[in-house]
């Protein structure tokens, strides 16, 4: 299992520069997380795959910046509407075909909105079906503020699509939501492909791995019993470490913390 850092750990330097900064200090894992759509112009997504071919750094998914437009696009009953959506979206399939990454992370609708469960499942595995044209995989995550932060909810998904679905586990979403691990690992177990990593501090609830009181233990045993075989990723704010050796030195700790529960569990 490989830890890498996503370049939105730097926000808001400009996505490409954040791609050097890692690339730079021979981070070999990373995901790259797009601000804006000028990003998705050919000529800067050129730009991205030079950074990581000279440095042979594999980007493990693509974080779109319009995930808070998911709701509009997705969770809407108008047509032209969607298909708008689908287009957008097929743009960031191409780019991740192009950087060869393997997935894109969704987050999906809003809590409060009212839109009918069963026609937002099926307009996911639209996208998803859509997705898979391109050899991506689609990726739904638990935020707080949109429904999939609910565990109820990821288990109707997982029932209501037939289990068409995968998952980005978020440490920090899943606590902002009050949500415990096995509560957690129970509804998406077996489905995960990429996990975002943080820690949590009396005085900030998004740190450097390592740092606060996570027990990464008992999640490193979860996933490696559940037969998990994707990447994590450490995603903070700026605000929640102070140098990049910081997060190498917590991505090196995750790395090996993940090989000593494979011991400890005999795996």
């Amino acid at each position: 299992m490989h830890c890498g850092i996503s370049t939105a750990c730097f926000y808001p330097k400009e996505t490409a520069q954040a791609l050097e900064l890692l690339c730079g200090a021979g981070i070999k894992t990373t995901e790259v997380f797009f601000n804006t759509f000028s990003e998705l112009r050919p000529e800067y997504v050129s730009r991205l795959e030079e950074i990581l071919s000279e440095s042979n750094t594999r980007a493990a998914a693509l974080h779109p910046f319009s995930s808070m437009l998911e709701t509009f696009f997705f969770a809407s009953g108008y047509q032209n509407r969607l298909q708008d959506g689908l287009l957008l979206y097929r743009r960031y399939f191409e780019i991740c075909r192009a950087l060869h990454i393997p997935r894109v992370v969704f987050h999906g609708d809003y809590v409060q909105t009212a839109f009918p469960f069963a026609q937002h499942c099926e307009n996911y595995l639209l996208l998803r079906k859509t997705a898979r044209e391109y050899g991506v995989e689609l990726c739904q995550e638990n935020i707080v503020r949109c429904k999939c932060g609910r565990p109820e909810y990821i288990l109707q998904m997982r029932e209501y699509t037939g289990d068409d679905v995968s998952f980005v586990l978020d440490i920090k979403q899943m606590r902002r939501a009050k949500v415990s691990l096995p509560q957690m690992m129970d509804a998406m177990r077996g489905r995960i492909a990429h996990v975002h990593l943080s820690d949590a501090a009396p005085e900030n609830d998004c740190v450097t791995p390592g740092k606060g009181d996570f027990p990464f233990g008992a999640l490193f045993r979860e996933l490696r019993e559940t037969g998990f075989s994707g990447e994590m990723m450490i995603e903070l704010y700026r605000g929640g470490f102070s140098t990049l050796e910081e997060l190498q030195k917590a991505a090196a700790q995750m790395e090996r913390m993940y090989a000593g529960s494979g011991k400890a569990s005999g795996v």
